[in-house]
């Protein structure tokens, strides 16, 4: 073929395209250059997780570090909004994150928190009818070791109680739980402008004095009883001292003034008279002073489940003994509401193939007093598993594929402030990509087996993680317990195979993850095997150091088990392929929770024309749509694509997102439909729970049969949501 000659046209045409050519051989160059200089940065990196990895960082991690760790953050006491909590630590795991993390962020905001008046101490007293107050409380506790007495600790009081004064007939109502009023109540005792003095245990302390509010209670009195707490005494031994109180906060859901939205400077606030804090006047006071009340109390002899551990028979109340018969209790609470700027420490290790999605692990940093076990064991841990993680990372050993943060939360104990508002500020990214939560609030606080709550999708990768790190009993290694597995599997089993797992209601900064995003989360403790509420120190002064030291983990051997767990879990999550999450181990809890839910409610429901087939076909749907995920997975070879690899991961991490209600549970601010706080103890959690709250409202004649028609209808709807997010093209 002739070619015909360039034309003036076609040789700007030409010289035109040459030069696009060639800018775009230009930028080919530079994207390929980026990327092999990136891959260089990598050349010796392990970049998947194995046997040989992981015990470079179980070798990594030291219980010398850990003790360290502990003993620093617990010199002084640091309650959320002081300079020691806001100021100093925050300086020191900053800087200390910064010298071996990619990247470090603090995150303020200003919340409303709760102090109690040092001017104007709170106290329980004894009215007589000539005005004057006898037996006041004390509004602070004994110390009873050296270092116990240091400026800064926090007084006798409740977190967003109101400030005043209210008398009454005082009445004993065992645990202030729905069941004892309404005992109470078959009992003709009226409490309806009475106080009410009740024990700490079962119940969230915010639950027991929003049920006092309900039975039109005018104030509320809170003890440790020795029957849940006491014992040969610290320090002698670990039990709660005679002089020792509970503090804490009444209220679980963030800043009060900002729900829904994270409290920034630009967020409109609303008026403290438009929150939802508690009413009434509340008090904590030691079981020795409690005695005292007790022991005057008149009225009926209180049952045999109501008899507690102090030496003294305990009677209904409702007017006091002879010389004390026209006698009234009172409680005068001063305590004020103040706007404070609170911070999160956020670092990151940036992962090196899907940074975009993050595998979380965090504790609070913010003690009621000095914090020796709630919360510093855990944020001790947590600063050591990021050094250990950190310093693989530093020597060219390994690198996660996805990134990796650590997340250190303030103002916790007033109510998940730090938690909260940073979900709620990163909501949107989080719901996209964050992959699991990891939490640690109170690392140990016991030597016999760990404890784990979680989402379903963990199971799995907690009992394998569990497989593989060693027993930190030695003792009971020559008893065919080598692993924590199996030491938790001896303790907790209630069949020959796997150890049970809790779920997960609120109480803790794992709480917005799972109810507001749908991140898979778990709860990690060492615990004790002893039928308590809580290691008996909590929350009181002697919370500290030694108490850990002396008491609970003399060696912190159990603390580095906890943060080996955590490590492995964090490792595993972020750098293998596929995700290790099981759609399978859902399926068969959403199963084993409708046969226990049929068991409980099904003939009430029939009785009253309403049916669970459709629940049970929705739960075999997303049981049809787990299996086919999963073999999915299983599919996956080292040949598959990583387009093909996300694509998969992608359906395993949102699988929780399915079950979120936007709307949020009736009365509540949750939007899980399967796990949330029952709404009577925001602490535990319901199965199910808008349905079981609107069964329970119909059975106590506050609620319809249509709105448990509602919320049957809804659940089954998320759930063939959560089998739609798991179905592939």
């Amino acid at each position: 073929v002739k070619r015909k000659p360039f034309t003036p046209l076609y040789r700007c045409l030409f010289i035109l395209c040459s030069v696009v050519a060639a800018g775009l051989s230009i930028g080919i160059g530079v994207l390929i250059g980026k990327n092999v200089r990136y891959n260089q940065e990598l050349p010796n990196y392990q970049l998947d997780y194995n046997d040989k990895i992981r015990q470079m960082v179980f070798d990594e991690i030291q219980t010398t570090n850990i003790k360290k760790n502990l003993h620093e953050l617990t010199v002084k006491p640091h309650e959320a909004g002081s300079h020691q909590d806001e100021v100093v630590l925050v300086d020191s795991i900053e800087k200390t994150w910064k010298s071996y993390l990619d990247k470090v962020e603090i995150y303020p905001y200003n919340v409303l928190l709760s102090y109690p008046n040092i001017t104007d101490p709170n106290y329980v007293g004894l009215l007589h009818p000539n005005g004057s107050v006898t037996m006041k409380t004390n509004f602070t506790e004994k110390p009873l070791v050296k270092n116990e007495d240091q400026p800064g600790v926090v007084p006798s009081f409740l977190a967003y109680t109101p400030s005043g004064d209210v008398s009454g007939d005082l009445f004993y109502v065992n645990y202030a739980r729905v069941e004892d009023f309404e005992e109470l109540l078959k009992l003709k005792v009226n409490v309806t402008g009475a106080i009410c003095m009740a024990r700490y245990g079962y119940i969230f302390r915010g639950d027991k004095i929003k049920n006092a509010e309900k039975f039109n209670c005018v104030g509320l009195v809170l003890f440790s009883d020795p029957y849940d707490y006491g014992g040969n005494s610290y320090p002698n031994s670990w039990w709660l001292p005679p002089s020792g109180f509970q503090r804490g906060s009444t209220q679980l859901h963030g800043d009060p003034l900002t729900p829904d939205y994270p409290a920034l400077d630009l967020t409109h606030r609303i008026q403290e008279i438009e929150t939802n804090l508690a009413k009434i006047q509340a008090q904590p006071i030691s079981y020795k002073q409690a005695y005292e009340y007790i022991s005057k109390l008149g009225g009926a002899v209180a049952r045999e489940a109501w008899q507690g551990g102090m030496n003294v028979t305990y009677r209904l109340g409702g007017s006091f003994e002879h010389p004390h018969k026209n006698c009234k209790a009172e409680i005068h609470i001063g305590n004020v509401n103040v706007l404070k700027k609170i911070h999160n420490v956020i670092g990151y290790i940036k992962g090196w193939q899907d940074p975009d999605k993050y595998v979380i692990i965090g504790n609070h940093r913010d003690a009621w007093t000095y914090g020796g076990l709630d919360p510093s064991s855990g944020t001790a841990v947590v600063l050591e598993v990021a050094r250990a993680i950190a310093g693989l990372v530093r020597d060219g050993k390994w690198r996660p594929r996805r990134t990796l943060v650590f997340c250190n939360w303030g103002a916790e104990e007033h109510g998940l402030i730090g938690s909260t508002e940073w979900t709620e500020q990163l909501e949107k990214r989080l719901l996209l990509r964050a992959i699991a939560y990891i939490n640690i609030d109170i690392a140990v606080q016991g030597n016999a087996n760990l404890w784990a709550s979680a989402t379903p999708t963990l199971y799995s990768a907690i009992y394998n993680t569990t497989k593989v790190v060693p027993n930190p009993n030695i003792d009971k290694i020559s008893q065919n317990r080598s692993t924590v597995f199996d030491t938790w599997l001896y303790k907790k089993a209630r069949n020959v195979n796997l150890p049970p797992i809790g779920n997960l209601g609120s109480g803790s900064d794992y709480t917005t993850f799972l109810q507001k995003c749908g991140v898979a989360s778990v709860d990690l403790i060492y615990s004790f095997d002893e039928r308590i509420p809580s290691y008996p120190s909590y929350h009181s002064l002697h919370n500290t150091f030694d108490y850990m030291e002396n008491f609970v983990d003399p060696e912190f051997k159990y603390s580095k088990a906890v943060a080996e767990v955590a490590a492995d879990l964090m490792m595993k999550l972020s750098s293998l392929p596929v995700l290790p999450l099981s759609p399978n181990d859902y399926s068969a809890k959403l199963k084993s929770m409708f046969q226990q839910f049929n068991e409980t409610n099904g003939e009430f429901l029939n009785a009253n024309g309403i049916h669970l087939t459709n629940l049970e076909s929705t739960i075999d749907q997303f049981k049809e749509a787990a299996e086919a995920l999963t073999n999915a997975a299983e599919k996956l070879n080292v040949e598959s694509s990583d387009a093909e690899i996300r694509v998969i991961n992608d359906r395993l991490f949102e699988i929780d997102r399915g079950f979120l209600d936007f709307k949020g549970l009736p009365g509540q601010q949750w939007r899980h439909v399967i796990f949330a706080p029952a709404s009577h103890n925001s602490y535990s959690a319901s199965g199910f729970p808008g349905v079981t709250d609107a069964i329970y409202n119909l059975q106590h004649s506050t609620g319809t049969l249509d709105e448990v028609r509602q919320q049957l209808s809804v659940l089954s709807l998320k759930i063939l949501s959560a089998a739609d997010l798991m179905k592939g093209f």
